[in-house]
């Protein structure tokens, strides 16, 4: 049967059947990544291939919701810094965290030179007045932030040289 409309969301998992130029696609599941109104169609996110296809709802079938973010899932690294950071950057201007004076305090927390060791996401939330949510998130991205700037200053690691290398070129 059609799948109802409100069942369709960013991130479902979803069933291809009905289409007739692309019948190879029959019985492929695939995430929803997004609704393109002007097209009236889903990019579908096929899950053999990670190839994505434009489908009208009427050929998608729903299989389950949205999965909670599995760290073992098919994203890659770059899209999952990405959306941290994307995330990152709305509780950033939500809790009004990126004055100076702020910055520079969070910055002493988070290096331990307030001289009181580390802070957990729940000392970190009610400091500055947030969900534990935002403030593991928050968290999270500056955790990974730091990942990324140790492995790119790593004078040994073979992305660091390539970037030295693209970014020296003409």
């Amino acid at each position: 049967g059609e799948a109802q409309p409100h069942e369709l969301s960013d991130g479902c998992t979803v069933e291809i059947f009905g289409l007739v130029s692309a019948a190879q696609h029959n019985g492929c599941k695939g995430v929803l990544l997004r609704f393109e109104s002007e097209k009236g169609r889903w990019a579908v996110k096929l899950a053999s291939d990670g190839e994505v296809l434009g489908v009208k709802p009427a050929n998608l079938k729903f299989v389950e919701g949205p999965r909670e973010e599995d760290p073992d899932d098919e994203e890659d690294d770059e899209e999952r810094f990405v959306r941290a950071k994307r995330k990152f950057d709305q509780i950033r201007v939500k809790y009004r965290l990126q004055d100076d004076r702020v910055s520079g305090e969070i910055a002493d927390l988070l290096t331990g030179r307030h001289g009181g060791g580390s802070i957990s996401a729940e000392q970190f939330a009610t400091r500055y007045g947030m969900t534990g949510k935002d403030a593991k998130a928050f968290l999270q991205f500056i955790q990974m932030a730091m990942a990324f700037k140790t492995q790119t200053m790593d004078p040994h690691n073979e992305l660091a040289a390539k970037l030295r290398e693209d970014l020296s070129s003409p």
